[in-house]
Parts: structure tokens; C-alpha cells; sequence
């Protein structure tokens, strides 16, 4: 039982890390969202500065990168947090 109990302060210290880093990428998220919404223009000459790419190029690329932070922000974040607190759930269920 004692080490059932050692392990929990660990978990916890974990989750609420991964906690912190899903709502951190969840606020990147929205403020790359906001900012294509209005200065989407601005956003495409700055790159066009950078890179050589068309607009078509421009949109799909970030289209894409939303999709994949959100897909990893998801994926590594909030799912590995969800299953923490599940077993951190049952633990305290046992006890």
C-alpha cells in the first residue's frame, strides 16, 4: 500500500503539467486562429518576406498547422492527462 501512496504525489505533479501544457497549446492555438482571422494579410507578407510561397500555399500551410497542433496538443497533452486522473480516480476509489 505504501508505495501506491508514494506514487500518487508524482501522478499528480504530472498531470497537472500536462494540464498546464494543454491549455498553454490551446491558447497558442486560438491566438494563431484569431490572428489568421483578422490580419491574414500582414501574416502572408511577412512570410512572403521569408519564404517564396503562394497565397493558395500560405493558407493550406497554416490550415494544416492548426490541425496538427490541435491534433498534438490532444494527443499528447490531454489524453495522457485524462488517463492520470482516471487512475488516480481509482486509486482513491480502492482507498
Amino acid at each position: 500500500m505504501q508505495s501506491d501512496e508514494r506514487n500518487v504525489v508524482p501522478l499528480q505533479t504530472v498531470a497537472t503539467i500536462l494540464i498546464r501544457s494543454f491549455l498553454f497549446g490551446l491558447a497558442f492555438l486560438v491566438l494563431w486562429f484569431i490572428l489568421y482571422l483578422i490580419v491574414p494579410g500582414r501574416m502572408f507578407q511577412i512570410n512572403l518576406k521569408w519564404f517564396n510561397i503562394s497565397q493558395p500555399d500560405f493558407e493550406l500551410i497554416n490550415y494544416c498547422g492548426m490541425g496538427v497542433l490541435k491534433m498534438g496538443i490532444l494527443l499528447f497533452f490531454l489524453l495522457p492527462y485524462l488517463a492520470i486522473r482516471s487512475m488516480l480516480g481509482k486509486k482513491e476509489e480502492r482507498s
